[in-house]
């Protein structure tokens, strides 16, 4: 069986050197959209059968998903201790931030100050969890995440339940995995004590 095809079986044979499957957490890889054996508790790991269909099978190695996923919790603990140099190094060159109700942000100098203003409001205290990556390509690559925790505005020390959902849209350059775009939304309820949220 290659690398790039899909299994459901715990050993994935013939993949790169220095992979050991045996050490991976049980994920199932689903071959065409909308058919998934995702193990419960454990994301969902995707790759374009087209893409390995023409490409070698160190293309589209689980390193690949690795780096990802590591890309994503570096990305979470930089939104938890709230450092903004950890997280603009995360994104490409013209990478691109889609707040809720923001205009977006583009570009590292951007990214900079949206993430300074963010993280001068606001603390998190989340659990970061990804649901989803997908493959596409040898450059390109999204994910799904989400975050729950609590959320304290740090003008007033107010403190509120936070749950978000997340979209990232990656892309490999420069031999890494980086963000390309992210884009998020609330999962709370729209209307919560009475009150219509926005």
């Amino acid at each position: 069986m290659d690398c790039a095809m899909f299994s459901t079986v715990p050993a994935i044979q013939n993949c790169p050197d220095g992979y050991d499957s045996s050490k991976k957490p049980p994920i199932s890889f689903f071959q065409t959209p909308g058919i998934s054996n995702s193990s419960v508790g454990a994301p969902t790991i995707s790759i374009n059968p087209f893409y390995g269909k023409v490409l070698d099978s160190i293309a589209v190695s689980p390193i690949d998903t690795d780096e990802i996923s590591a890309l994503l919790h570096a990305y979470g603990k930089a939104l938890k201790s709230r450092n903004v140099d950890e997280a603009v190094a995360l994104y490409t060159e013209d990478g691109v931030i889609m707040p809720p109700h923001f205009s977006a942000s583009t570009g590292t100098e951007a990214l900079r100050d949206s993430y300074t203003r963010i993280f001068a409001t606001i603390q998190l205290v989340i659990t970061f969890q990804i649901e989803e990556i997908v493959v596409m390509s040898p450059e390109w690559a999204f994910a799904r995440t989400t975050a729950e925790g609590t959320k304290t505005i740090l003008a007033t020390q107010e403190s509120e339940p936070h749950a978000n959902q997340e979209l990232f849209i990656l892309r490999r350059e420069h031999r890494k995995w980086l963000i390309a775009r992210y884009a998020f939304s609330s999962m709370k309820p729209l209307v919560q004590n009475g009150i219509r949220r926005s």
